[in-house]
């Protein structure tokens, strides 16, 4: 093939990123009903965070936001200028395609290769960097269920076709992670595109053109987290925190470190970071990996195990948190028992609730999603609790339910099914 790029991993070729971050994402309700997808926190911060952050790493210095459904909260949270990188936005009016979305973004791009992601996705920094270094490239990895997403097929180093969500797969096939590197003659080709039935612009319709200088396919191992359903935000936490330490989250991920007000008493195991202004009360223990956010009350004798907390949380006495993400303002009742969880911001827990995580042996937690039964791959799966949600005491909830954002769950409950 004529005119192909060689990948140049020592010099930086993108300076400007599009983020797509206008999207309603539907799939991932409870959690995302009243806030954009990038904003959901993983590891106690926004996603589109670590997304800039590793952007910064790979040598991009611009960042156009493609904005929609709750513009106000993205812009509110990043301003104009995020830790030194150039933010700008983008409207895209109606969902019609991710390569309609970044012909929104042409105006800030100018003429210049740039890299464009999927604001909904984690992608640690070693992947950017990778992507970064070549034009035009594809980030592709591995995935436990192939069919979900676009299967690439690649060859000697490059992408030379992707099937959208085949029927079949083989196990652990390469897929499209949706981050590319672009040259800055994408714009015109995205231009020249027909729409497609329904009217949409889809950014991988491009390919005979990418195809035709060389697609180089940059494959990262485990350096890609999707956030497709609401428990997959507790999948991409639990990812960041088995990394923590390490080289490839420095930029994300604060050390392991107490700085709030913790009794001598508590038992801290593995590593830890409680933030300031947070306090830990006598007897707890906390076995890491786990974060305490800012201004959170762990109170007397809970027991805290690999779990995220968020902000200005209340967790009362004795309660039991296992594999769990707590966004912010969420308060849990005394002597609660929550395991393999996601609790929404400013959801109340009653007393001795229990939430049940595990099935039967060999069998995967199933959970309804926009009226189709899914399969989620885990063994081990709690509940997914909406913004404002309040659960009454005693009740008992089974593996895979949701409620809904502001939902009332009676007290002694037995929910099975989700609440909406």
């Amino acid at each position: 093939m004529k005119g192909r790029l060689s990948l140049r991993p020592e010099k930086l070729a993108v300076r400007k990123a599009v983020i797509l971050a206008a999207g309603l994402s539907t799939r991932t309700y409870p959690l995302t009903v009243r806030k954009p997808k990038p904003l959901l926190k993983l590891a106690n911060e926004p996603n589109l965070f670590h997304l800039i952050r590793g952007l910064k790493s790979a040598g991009v210095n611009h960042v156009i936001l493609v904005v929609g459904f709750e513009r106000q909260q993205i812009e509110r949270r990043l301003g104009n200028n995020f830790e030194g990188i150039r933010i700008d936005y983008a409207l895209q009016e109606q969902a019609l395609g991710t390569g309609h979305a970044v012909l929104q973004a042409e105006p800030f791009v100018k003429g210049e290769p740039f890299m464009v992601l999927n604001g909904d996705d984690l992608l640690l920094p070693d992947a950017l960097r990778d992507g970064a270094s070549c034009v035009p490239s594809l980030i592709v990895a591995r995935h436990d269920q192939p069919q979900r997403f676009g299967v690439v097929e690649v060859a000697n180093g490059y992408v030379h076709r992707i099937h959208e969500k085949p029927k079949e797969a083989p196990p652990k096939a390469l897929v499209s992670t949706g981050a590319w590197t672009l040259p800055p003659e994408a714009m015109d080709w995205l231009k020249n595109l027909q729409p497609a039935e329904d009217g949409e612009i889809r950014l991988p319709d491009i390919m005979p053109n990418l195809v035709q200088i060389g697609l180089r396919a940059v494959i990262t191992e485990d350096g890609w987290m999707p956030v497709t359903y609401p428990w997959d935000v507790l999948l991409a936490t639990k990812h960041l925190l088995n990394l923590w330490g390490t080289e490839r989250v420095n930029e994300l991920l604060p050390p392991p470190q107490v700085l709030g007000e913790v009794d001598p008493t508590v038992e801290i195991i593995g590593d830890v970071r409680v933030e300031i202004e947070a306090k830990v009360g006598a007897g707890a223990k906390i076995i890491g990996p786990s974060v305490i956010g800012k201004g959170s009350v762990i109170g007397e004798g809970c027991d805290i195990v690999r779990t995220v907390v968020g902000e200005n949380c209340r967790i009362k006495r004795g309660a039991h948190l296992e594999d769990c993400v707590l966004l912010d303002n969420v308060q849990i009742g005394e002597d609660a028992e929550l395991e393999w969880s996601v609790i929404g911001d400013n959801a109340v827990i009653g007393n001795e609730v229990k939430v049940f995580s595990k099935v039967p042996t060999g069998i995967t937690v199933r959970s309804v999603v926009k009226g189709q039964l899914v399969d989620t791959g885990m063994e081990r799966l709690g509940c997914i609790i909406g913004d404002g949600a309040r659960i009454g005491d005693r009740s008992v909830l089974y593996p895979g339910v949701k409620i809904w954002v502001d939902k009332v769950v009676l007290p002694r409950t037995e929910v099975l099914e989700d609440v909406r």
